[in-house]
């Protein structure tokens, strides 16, 4: 009689969760899970919380979008169902055109055909080219929902990928053709046509592009009920190991060097460090085995670091093709203000960089629909590329001057009564770029090693965005994998169990 597979799952993010949780749903006892995370709170990227202290940390807006099937099964499955967690924001989002000083709102709603003609109603653009671009995104839809094999355009980015497909050049001015490139990629550069038409794809419905915020914090109200289902099922989690190198023996990984980050006790967490390595706490290097597999759910910019200086592993062709890959710093911004301020529904999109998108989130917060607290709630998103010399000041004076030239959205004048910027530079904060032919290089689930897996948004997978869905969806592949290759993986005799 063999024991149950030991499987350690690194990271607790939607794909490390994700894993666990398929692991144990299918695999009907023959695996135990322990899901290691270096933090002390669930959702990697996408944390944000309350700490012992009552404040919220937020380290960036996230939006969930109706196509997200796979994460909202999960939530439902965990206790933690879209009902209760998120709400709508009721297939609004707007583009504020700086060369006319106002914001037009685009809707979501309607059928297919539907959405691609919304763009003839938009009036942030002369009607003719407004025609003009109802055509071409009309033919675009088009195309995509006809079967075209999208990962074709990969090698261009979208911007001269729509000029060579015919669309005036200088419409892609205009904050409406910048909101497929900022709004779902948070990167002002250029994307990869082939990402911004899988996402166009996968929101060519209504029910598929209708955007979700969460009620409170994404930690307490997703992530931490999924954790609870992973452990209801048998996994273990454990906090505070952080992983800083695989030890490897031949085909197989055997054991782990790991460590406690420093400053992991406070209530902040490993969150609060703005340099891109963590330190660790002085005597806590150890070496962690004891397990048949692993699956490796860290950011891109996480695996790259991991046996630095080991020319066995980087030589590796599979290894060695991530460092083509990037990653960027995140940024994000809460603003709360005493009077009533940016009076729309869904985010704002077209301001400049670094902090791009701005929403109102005080009709989607508990705690403000309740009473409990007064005020308004303002978060705004974006990267660092190119600003990191700037000091925070500059960054946050910057983003309310641009954001006082929307209708509406002049915060200063709103009475600020709380200001805070968050530079996500550490490297498991990074988030991954759908540059031109970044396709090639990404990597599935298998690794060289025989018992090694990879899981993330930076995977390749059926989804392929940089987003939590992705995430999912790559750690079902991911567990899947292991699962049809349990057999292989070196099972314990029962009579040899420790």
């Amino acid at each position: 009689m063999t024991a149950p597979a030991r499987v350690l799952v690194i990271g607790a993010g939607p794909a490390g969760l994700a894993a666990g949780v398929r692991l144990l749903e299918r695999a009907r006892g023959r695996v135990t899970v322990t899901l290691a995370h270096q933090g002390h709170h669930l959702g990697g990227k996408a944390a944000s919380y309350t700490d012992a202290a009552g404040r919220r940390l937020e380290h960036g807006w996230h939006m969930m979008l109706g196509f997200y099937e796979r994460l909202f099964g999960l939530m439902d499955r965990a206790g933690a169902s879209r009902a209760r967690a998120v709400m709508s924001m009721f297939g609004k989002s707007h583009a504020f055109e700086p060369a006319v000083g106002k914001v037009f709102t685009l809707d979501s709603t309607g059928g297919r055909v539907a959405t691609a003609f919304n763009f003839a109603r938009y009036e942030g653009i002369p009607l003719d080219d407004r025609a003009h671009y109802s055509r071409f995104m009309s033919q675009v839809y088009g195309r995509i929902l006809g079967g075209e094999e999208l990962t074709q355009h990969d090698d261009v980015c979208f911007t001269r990928w729509a000029i060579e497909q015919g669309l005036r050049p200088h419409l892609t001015r205009y904050s409406l053709f910048r909101l497929f490139r900022d709004g779902y990629f948070n990167f002002p550069e250029q994307v990869s046509a082939y990402h911004v038409l899988q996402t166009m794809k996968l929101m060519s419905t209504s029910e598929g592009a209708e955007a979700f915020a969460a009620v409170g914090p994404y930690s307490e109200r997703v992530w931490a009920p999924i954790g609870r289902y992973f452990e209801s099922l048998g996994g273990v989690v454990e906090p505070y190991v952080m992983v800083r190198a695989l030890g490897y023996d031949g085909r197989r990984v055997t054991k782990l060097h790991v460590a406690r980050p420093a400053g992991s006790g406070h209530d902040d967490g490993a969150s609060s460090w703005k340099a891109a390595r963590l330190p660790v706490e002085p005597g806590t290097e150890r070496e962690l085995g004891g397990f048949d597999a692993v699956i490796a759910a860290i950011p891109q910019a996480v695996f790259v670091t991991l046996n630095e200086g080991d020319p066995r592993m980087w030589r590796s062709p599979y290894v060695a093709r991530m460092t083509n890959l990037r990653s960027v710093a995140t940024m994000s911004m809460t603003v709360r203000t005493r009077d009533p301020v940016l009076p729309y529904v869904g985010p704002v999109h077209g301001l400049p960089a670094p902090l791009g998108i701005a929403v109102n989130m005080t009709r989607y917060l508990d705690r403000y629909r309740s009473g409990e607290e007064r005020g308004h709630d303002v978060q705004l998103v974006g990267q660092e590329a190119g600003f990191e010399s700037w000091s925070d000041d500059a960054v946050a004076s910057f983003a309310l001057d641009q954001l006082a030239r929307v209708p509406g959205g002049d915060l200063r004048a709103a009475t600020i009564t709380y200001l805070e910027l968050h530079r996500n530079r550490a490297d498991f904060e990074r988030i991954f770029v759908c540059e031109p032919g970044v396709q090639r290089f990404r990597p599935g689930p298998l690794t060289p090693f025989d018992n090694l897996f990879v899981a993330g948004d930076w995977v390749k997978n059926d989804v392929d965005l940089v987003c939590m869905e992705g995430a999912v969806c790559s750690g079902y592949d991911a567990a899947d994998q292991l699962l049809a290759r349990l057999p292989d993986l070196g099972g314990r005799s029962e009579a040899r169990a420790p």
